[in-house]
């Protein structure tokens, strides 16, 4: 162990020039040590208040070091002596999770490039019992060309904010009412009791072709039902929606490529999974309108009530319409319809 720091800094600097991203991690598997920090608060004490640990420990398995920050909720109050804690237990658990070679000198700029990332949702030991029929193991394996916090705050806002896509109502389910984040720790979630939930930055600095081909062969054990995905990854997808008629061209971006995706996915019906009180506001009219009148590239409600007044009033046909209100005509015929904003309300 002693050593293993400066060792990976040698390896990054050696290989930063010269080998491929997951070459250079394989490099350093070979030293086979992890990185753990852990946030301790316990369920009767205040909030704010946290036990701050820290280990560096060797592991066996093949994977490279990494570096783990976790939020342990703990049971009953905080333990005379943490090596000692008792009948105290962790009540939930959330972790994050990147390479450690990538966050140390002379890796280079970890944006740059492509990410592949895992959020893994399970029952904790002490709750299988009661959870294990609504919350089975599942993961779900993303892909993005920006940074991956950046993408899994999307997939927060979306999950809390309604959508009905798979890995998003598993995602809402997960986060009790008002436990989004700790405020003494700064932005870092609170999960639902009895769940760890894991989110793994897996791959670093991948090309666009690379990107695809691992993310393809990663998507074969977390598509549905044996996960989240609900789409085959890389090539394999792209080839699906551009079939379907998602994708104009095969040649796609990966935003390009996940905007289809999700165009897709609100056509089918889904099995839907909500934590109570995100199913309770979303059945108000105004927490409706709210969300999606709030969402970039969708209508306005000034918008959707001039289609009304126009179409249904009026008369007026459908180009018309459209040029008068700013929507486009698919839009007008949407609106006309009922197909969408149907409970945004006349004024």
């Amino acid at each position: 162990m002693l050593g293993s720091i400066d060792a990976l800094i040698q390896i990054n600097k050696r290989s930063r020039f010269n080998t491929k991203s997951w070459g250079r991690l394989m490099q350093g598997a070979a030293l086979k040590f992890m990185v753990f920090y852990k946030f301790i608060t316990f369920e009767v004490e205040d909030a704010d208040e946290y036990v701050f640990s820290f280990d560096a420990s060797p592991h066996n398995s093949p994977q490279a070091p990494m570096l783990m920050v976790s939020l342990d909720r703990c049971s009953g109050g905080r333990p005379v002596a943490l090596q000692d804690p008792g009948d105290t237990f962790v009540v939930s658990r959330r972790v994050i999770s990147v390479p450690l070679q990538c966050v140390i000198k002379n890796w280079g700029g970890v944006s740059q490039g492509h990410m592949i990332y895992e959020h893994h949702i399970s029952p904790m030991d002490h709750s299988q019992k009661q959870l294990a029929e609504q919350f089975k193991a599942a993961r779900y394996i993303g892909l993005t060309s920006r940074n991956w916090q950046t993408r899994y705050r999307e997939h927060q806002r979306d999950a809390l904010t309604g959508s009905e896509l798979l890995f998003h109502t598993t995602l809402a389910s997960i986060f009790p009412e008002g436990g989004i984040s700790q405020v003494g720790m700064g932005v870092f979630e609170i999960v639902r009791s009895g769940l760890c939930f894991i989110s793994e930055l897996e791959y670093v600095n991948l090309t666009f072709e690379e990107a695809m081909q691992v993310e393809e062969k990663l998507v074969e054990r977390t598509l549905h039902p044996a996960g989240l995905n609900m789409i085959p990854g890389g090539y394999a997808g792209l080839k699906l929606l551009h079939k379907l008629g998602y994708l104009a061209r095969l040649k796609a971006t990966v935003e390009e490529r996940n905007f289809a995706s999700a165009n897709y996915l609100r056509q089918l019906q889904k099995p839907r999974n909500p934590a109570p009180w995100v199913a309770e506001k979303w059945e108000k009219d105004e927490y409706y309108e709210r969300v999606i009148l709030n969402r970039s590239n969708t209508l306005s409600k000034e918008q959707v009530h001039q289609i009304r007044k126009f179409g249904v009033d009026w008369k007026f046909s459908t180009e018309i319409i459209a040029r008068l209100s700013g929507a486009s005509e698919r839009q007008v015929r949407d609106v006309l319809s009922g197909k969408y904003y149907s409970r945004v309300h006349r004024r």
